[in-house]
């Protein structure tokens, strides 16, 4: 009984942390300055808040449990001091809405790097109580847990597709209008670890703790805050995700070797955690390195139009049309540019007919009935859409 008890305590603990409020902060930000840039560009929100979270729970469930397993088994003890001091990390790092930062190779090698200045040079500024209470987290277990928010990285990266990332139309240097995506996620991995029973130890008449050779303990989930963020101009969203997703891997996989020499040799634990902190800011600018080098890919194209992004729940996503596919003819006419498309679809407006050349260069077709009330250019996103909109606005 006691055990069961401890288990819905410990799920209750979590809004004693700051990870679940940083969260809903965190997405709501984010979320209203997306749409307001959406608005700005294409004339409607492209996607409602909080599609950063799409396809993240069941991801963050099995890592989660995977987590909580190994930290139970191994003996990962975490405090609450620790877990307010990589929360305030996350926070300042949520400043700058840059979801690219909480990286666990980021927050999680800096929380480290504090712990362990706090720990020479805080005593006289830092009371001794908040000291001990963070030695408590050993500093050993850290890469492990980088490691596993790594695979996780890998393991989103590997399924993202056209719909998982955000179209958005930004300015050369020339002024020219160019196309973007931004892959983005953000969600919470809760992960059950030990909470040392001497914080409840005043409470302990009526919150259970239980005992694990001659050390009593109490179970807390801790509901890490985890995101990542890319942008690709030069690739499509699949191309640049399996690009990142192998280097990830690859760095995890170093991380992860370093870290169990670590056992053996205590140095090679702070090695470990420098090499998931370097590794991923040398990934990052290897990345945009290439990304500069080659020429954009979502740009006016000469021939056809080509596909930027798709509205959700409108006639595109029913086509079937993704980024990078470029629409040759509508209704059996050759668009060469917008006001063409448009001119197309509203000589038939029961029905739409498109050519459409997919990534492999094949033509394939796509049609569909049309309705009333649905979207004037199908929910369909193209490049030169900032000038478009607002001239099909105004003769509208």
């Amino acid at each position: 009984m006691d055990w069961m008890i401890e288990i819905g305590l410990a799920f209750a603990r979590i809004f004693m942390q700051p990870f679940i409020y940083l969260f809903f902060l965190i997405i709501l930000i984010s979320g209203y300055r997306r749409i307001k840039k959406d608005r700005k560009s294409f004339g409607s929100k492209v996607y409602p808040y909080f599609y950063e979270t799409k396809n993240t729970w069941s991801i963050a469930i099995v890592i989660g449990l995977l987590l909580s397993g190994l930290s139970i088994a191994f003996g990962f003890m975490v405090s609450i001091h620790f877990s307010l001091l990589v929360g305030l990390i996350i926070f300042v790092i949520a400043i700058t809405n840059r979801f690219s930062w909480l990286s666990a190779g980021d927050v999680l090698a800096i929380s480290a790097a504090v712990m362990y200045f706090i720990n020479v040079y805080g005593e006289g500024y830092i009371q001794m109580s908040w000291i001990n209470s963070l030695d408590v987290t050993d500093l050993f277990y850290i890469p492990f847990l980088v490691v596993i928010f790594l695979l996780a990285e890998t393991w989103y990266l590997a399924r993202v597709d056209g719909s998982d990332t955000f179209p958005e139309l930004v300015k050369s240097n020339r002024g020219k209008n160019l196309g973007q995506h931004r892959i983005k996620k953000l969600t919470i991995i809760p992960f059950v670890a030990l909470f040392p029973a001497g914080v409840i130890e005043p409470y302990a008449d009526w919150w259970p703790i239980f005992e694990i050779g001659e050390t009593s303990f109490g179970l807390i989930v801790i509901p890490y805050l985890f995101g990542f963020e890319y942008i690709t101009k030069s690739m499509l969203p699949q191309t640049a995700s399996n690009w990142l997703a192998k280097r990830i891997a690859l760095l995890a996989l170093v991380v992860l070797t370093l870290a169990i020499g670590g056992f053996f040799v205590p140095i090679l634990t702070v090695i470990a955690l420098a090499t998931g902190f370097l590794g991923k800011e040398i990934i990052q600018y290897f990345y945009r390195t290439l990304e500069l080098k080659n020429p954009a890919y979502f740009q006016p194209a000469s021939k056809g139009l080509l596909v930027l992004g798709t509205l959700p729940n409108t006639p595109a996503v029913d086509l079937g049309l993704i980024p990078g596919e470029r629409i040759i003819k509508v209704n059996d006419r050759v668009v060469e540019n917008e006001q063409q498309y448009y001119q197309a679809i509203n000589e038939n407006r029961a029905f739409c007919k498109l050519a459409i050349k997919d990534l492999n260069g094949e033509t394939r077709f796509a049609q569909r009935a049309l309705y009333e009330g649905e979207h004037h250019k199908l929910g369909i996103l193209f490049v030169s859409e900032i000038e478009s909109y607002t001239q099909l606005k105004q003769e509208s």
